[in-house]
């Protein structure tokens, strides 16, 4: 904004795109048109592979997973879905490559399930019939990394040990050195296995007892005894990190097929209160880490807790915090490594204000300005793709949740260009932060007030320049003339300068264009404020018969009490009217809670929506009789010695891996 007419601080129009209409029998268009419309939605991409994969096209479906990859590198599942899926057709050149990828480079990851997968390989490619002790010798140096690299760090690591055991115990030795070094072998296991917590434990333990008796009852005593204390220590810390984090949800598709809103995290404007109690679970497990419990040496412990904060951002995919506290427990010496992560952390989370401003912390301290413009204008532009969506549904949008949502993007956008503006004054002078504004202001309807009252601030900070900062507040009037927000801004900031008549100018147009009648009543308070400080009596008096003549149900004691606030608090109530003092704090506190209150019912409204069936039964209704007919013809438990079905297991595969058509 250099020059000083009006006229070049005039907006230009920004017109919404119009959407394309696809034949509905291009379902490979409308699948696209889908992940272009939510590049965040990673079903969307899901949906895409399904449908390549359903007509042979597995190429085409490797591309669209090389996307995924792209955008969320450290997601384990998607890199465990393909490498599952090209080990099924054998494809293991394609697995190799995949691997170099995932568990190495830039994109290393310690996820116990990738690492697992990797072993599915190494035993599919070293056939211990035909390749003999060479072959094991390979699959035991597998099974060994995967420990150190994971195993070791999961409390949810039952099925890597009780595989790795397995492994040794069928292992056929050909003469007596080979069955002592399988006795050593398996015993060296349990020794690392049984000092760390894990599920299971208990199980295993009892299991290595027998297997010590069974191999030398003589010897079984002084080797139990080794272990025995540190094992009790293990056991009692698996249920303390058990209770810790009771309630965690850990679920992944096991195949591309299950994937759904159940097993895939989904991006949200708002995150819902079980995405809260899920952070909040994910940080205690964090805290709990760092407490050492283990008494690790630094070197494991930082491994150990690499390793936890790699699986919170698994499952909680779209939570900026759990991302930023990963990013500040990487030492600040550690520029490099920090911004990696910073940027990757945004490829999922593009228009996150902390992400955004932190990333942009770490290129500051390298004096990098090109990347911190870029990364400013990726939110920026992933916001505004939202936007102009949501204005080309507008005819559609009937519902307050979705109107909440155009207000939050708005909010978000206005809030990143504040902060872009401000940090381009502080780097590059007044010019560049200019530059900023001129290309808000192009964005008519797009942003909220703020940005004119930031930038408004802003010239005025620079060499006092009021001039050019009533200018600024006076276009944003043009489209803000009926929020009373922004008039009570705008009025604080005449005061600040001490422009009197204009002061009186912007009320009393602003009593015919504030339609909200709360923000119109602060308005008329903030006259009389200013007229009591700084103007006469008189004028008091007059603008108070004027308040009283329009709202005359309004409080005579309260208007005078408020026109003698000192920094915006009222000393009057507090120091003489202490009981309406301590009426509006209740207030204050009792609207806070209905507002909470508002937000659990609405909770726990959804929760009986998808478990209705449940709720209705817990209320006494009959089991169907067709439940009944089946459960009269089934055989007795007491017939089958061996567990035919775990019903918890069948539960879990219900509610994870399958999702329920929508009606």
């Amino acid at each position: 904004m250099s020059g000083s007419n009006e006229t070049s601080l005039e907006p230009s129009v920004l017109t919404a795109e119009v959407p394309v209409t696809r034949d509905p029998n291009d379902k490979e268009g409308i699948l696209r048109d889908n992940i272009e419309s939510s590049p965040l939605d990673i079903l969307s991409y899901v949906d895409l592979i399904r449908y390549y994969e359903s007509n042979d096209q597995f190429e085409q479906g490797q591309q669209v997973y090389g996307e995924l990859h792209q955008r969320f590198p450290l997601y384990s599942p998607l890199w465990v879905l393909q490498l599952k899926g090209n080990l099924q057709r054998d494809e293991f050149p394609a697995v190799e490559k995949l691997l170099a990828q995932c568990l190495s480079g830039d994109t290393v990851n310690s996820d116990l399930s990738l690492w697992m997968t990797y072993l599915d390989y190494v035993r599919r490619k070293n056939n211990l019939i035909t390749g003999g002790q060479e072959a094991r010798s390979i699959i035991i140096q597998a099974f060994e990394l995967v420990m150190n690299k994971c195993a070791q760090f999961e409390p949810q690591s039952t099925a890597f040990w009780a595989d790795y055991l397995s492994f040794l115990e069928t292992w056929k030795p050909m003469n007596k050195w080979e069955e002592q070094q399988k006795v050593d072998m398996i015993r060296q296991l349990y020794k690392k296995m049984l000092i760390i917590p894990f599920d299971n434990l208990e199980k295993m333990w009892n299991k290595y007892t027998k297997w010590e008796q069974d191999v030398n009852n003589l010897t079984a005593r002084k080797f139990i005894g080794e272990i025995s204390a540190d094992y009790m220590k293990a056991r009692s810390l698996y249920q303390e990190w058990y209770n810790t984090t009771k309630g965690l949800r850990r679920v992944s598709p096991v195949n591309i097929n299950t994937c759904n809103k159940n097993n895939i995290p989904q991006p949200n404007v708002t995150p819902s209160e079980k995405d809260v109690a899920q952070i909040k679970l994910w940080t205690r497990w964090i805290q709990w880490e760092k407490e050492n419990k283990l008494i690790l040496t630094d070197e494991l412990l930082r491994e150990r807790l690499i390793y936890v904060y790699q699986q919170s951002i698994q499952y909680m995919l779209f939570a900026p915090e759990i991302w930023y506290d990963y990013a500040l427990y990487i030492p600040e010496s550690d520029v490099f490594s920090r911004t990696k992560l910073l940027a990757t952390s945004i490829q999922a989370n593009p228009s996150s204000p902390s992400l955004v401003f932190k990333l942009n912390e770490c290129y500051e301290l390298e004096n990098n300005t090109a990347e911190i413009k870029k990364c400013y204008e990726s939110a920026v532009d992933f916001l505004l793709k939202q936007s102009k969506q949501l204005q080309n549904n507008q005819n559609q949008i009937n519902d307050l949740t979705d109107i909440d949502h155009i207000n939050k993007i708005k909010e978000k956008l206005t809030f990143i260009y504040c902060i872009y503006m401000n940090t381009m004054k502080r780097l590059s002078g007044l010019s560049a932060a200019r530059s900023v504004f001129s290309k808000c202001r192009k964005l008519k309807n797009q942003l909220t007030h703020h940005i004119y009252i930031e930038n408004a601030y802003l010239e005025f900070q620079n060499q006092n320049d009021f001039k050019t900062a009533c200018k600024v507040l006076e276009l944003g009037l043009k489209f803000f003339q009926n929020d009373g927000e922004y008039v009570i801004k705008y009025m604080d900031f005449l005061i600040l300068v001490n422009k009197d008549s204009q002061i009186k100018q912007l009320f009393e147009t602003s009593l015919d264009k504030v339609e909200d009648t709360v923000q119109l009543k602060q308005i008329f308070k903030k006259m009389v404020s200013y007229e009591s400080k700084f103007g006469n009596l008189n004028n008091v008096y007059s603008l108070e018969k004027r308040f009283l003549t329009k709202y005359p149900d309004e409080d005579v004691l309260e208007l005078f009490t408020d026109r003698y606030q000192i920094q915006h608090e009222n000393y009057i109530k507090k120091l003489e009217l202490t009981y309406r003092y301590e009426a509006d704090k209740a207030n204050m506190i009792s609207l806070s809670n209905q507002a909470s209150k508002k937000r659990r019912i609405s909770y726990v409204d959804n929760d009986e929506v998808k478990g209705g069936d449940s709720k209705r039964f817990n209320k006494g209704q009959v089991v169907p009789s067709e439940i009944m007919d089946i459960l009269k013809v089934l055989p007795k438990r007491q017939y089958f010695k061996n567990t035919v079905l775990d019903p918890k297991n069948l539960i879990d595969f219900l509610v994870d891996q399958t999702e329920i058509p929508e009606k």
